[in-house]
């Protein structure tokens, strides 16, 4: 009886329009997520770590991200030059 659910009842199952946002736009979205979660979870994390080993464990993960962007950059330009 009152256990059933129907679809229109659901209002985010429901979808009025097929997706306006471009590839670029969605892209966008995706980045400003993550990064905005960092930025706000920053604080916190400096708050358990300490000035130091907060600013070491940033550090050591933007040589970390720089590295993998190294090694992601150098593969694509072998595929891409040499396929």
């Amino acid at each position: 009886m009152g256990d059933e659910l129907k679809i229109s009842t659901i209002p985010l199952l429901e979808s009025s329009s097929t997706g306006t946002a471009s590839k670029i736009q969605t892209l966008g979205n995706i980045i400003v997520s993550v990064v905005g979660t960092g930025i706000l979870g920053l604080p916190f994390a400096f708050r358990i770590a300490g000035w130091l080993a907060g600013s070491l464990g940033v550090l050591a993960a933007g040589v970390a991200t720089y590295y993998c962007m190294l090694l992601l950059v150098s593969q694509f330009c072998l595929l891409l030059f040499f396929s």
